[in-house]
């Protein structure tokens, strides 16, 4: 139990520097007064211990007394390491004026720098941030993401680039898509996976999200194209390469009462080669009543795929008794999945760190 706090511990994300082997582990805990902080612990390959020790408290690398959310912690194969969130102050919270932050901290080798500020925007905003970074020959690549809105900056050399102003993804056919993973290509192509609208928008429809697929060369975006469509609603979504080249798209579906495009809880996939994709396919081997409840995809230095996600029992539109599955791919073929974690309490959100 690397939290062992009172407080409920969420938004867990985990990272590795290439150079040392070391492991990053950041999540959010409530404090006493209900808001998160940004804790972390790493464990350390050389001594094969965690730092602070399991008997001690996490690192809490916030400390704030206002509300700090949604952490990413990044290296890229020269050994940046970046940590970054957000923090929202609310009037109504004491602050003494209502603002939205991207902070940020350097790994310096044996500590984090200091906290300082990134992005600062004189409003509360209440939706959700997403940071998609990307390693670059200039640098990490930062997204900062709002909705169908972005801004980009990049760090190198323990510095970053200015912001820049913010832009919106629309496409002619009214598509509004919200980016939710970015890779780079070896010809300096970007692939991006997103949210956007369902392709049926009646009833409750609507407030359910198709899974896109759309490219960026430093200039432009591609349309996108709608990946799920009518076969399912998407509420998870990974991207990743695998050793031949072969691009890989996959997200769950919840199987929920309230879109009638939601048939079935699964892990769905399809492949790009370069020239076309393939049909949808399961990649969880289906179970009566199943419900998936998030996964976590990522490759290894040989291209091989991984994947572990959150498996349980569907009841009334509810899942329930979740423990964590896993199985790895190789090429357009997956190995036999295997449980892997089973607990009398719920087990979500798994993190793959290869």
């Amino acid at each position: 139990n690397l939290s062992n706090t009172p407080g409920r511990s969420s938004m867990a994300t985990q990272t590795r520097n290439p150079l040392t082997g070391d492991l990053f582990v950041v999540w959010t805990d409530e404090d006493s007064g209900g808001r998160n902080e940004i804790m972390s612990r790493r464990w350390e390959g050389a001594t094969r211990s965690w730092f602070p020790g399991l008997s001690l408290a996490a690192d809490n690398l916030s400390q704030s007394r206002w509300e700090d959310a949604g952490p990413l912690v990044f290296f890229d194969s020269q050994g940046q390491g970046i940590l970054v969130w957000t923090r929202r102050y609310l009037a109504s919270d004491g602050a003494p004026a209502e603002r939205t932050e991207v902070l940020w901290r350097a790994w310096q080798g044996a500590v984090w720098s200091g906290e300082a500020v990134l992005m600062h925007v004189d409003t509360y905003l209440p939706g959700s941030y997403g940071l998609l970074p990307v390693e670059t020959p200039g640098g990490i690549l930062l997204f900062i993401t709002f909705d169908n809105g972005y801004r980009t900056t990049t760090f190198q050399g323990g510095a970053w680039s200015p912001v820049s102003a913010p832009l919106y993804l629309v496409f002619p056919d009214g598509t509004r898509p919200i980016l939710a993973q970015i890779l780079r290509d070896d010809e300096g192509l970007f692939h991006a996976a997103a949210y956007g609208q369902n392709s049926l928008q009646a009833g409750l429809n609507i407030w359910f999200h198709d899974a896109y697929y759309l490219t960026y060369d430093g200039s432009t975006w591609t349309p996108p194209v709608n990946l799920s469509y009518t076969d399912g609603v998407a509420d998870g979504i990974g991207l990743e390469f695998d050793h031949h080249g072969n691009l890989h798209f996959l997200w769950s579906d919840p199987d929920s009462v309230y879109s009638t495009e939601s048939l079935k809880s699964a892990i769905w996939e399809r492949v790009y080669d370069g020239v076309s994709w393939t049909s949808n396919a399961e990649v969880t081997t289906y179970n009566p009543n199943q419900a998936i409840d998030g996964f976590s995809l990522t490759t290894d230095s040989t291209g091989a795929l991984h994947l572990a996600w959150s498996e349980g029992l569907l009841v009334n539109n509810a899942h329930t008794d979740l423990d964590i599955y896993y199985r790895t791919g190789r090429g357009l073929t997956w190995d036999a999945e295997e449980s892997v974690h089973t607990s009398s309490d719920p087990s979500r959100y798994p993190v793959l760190v290869a």
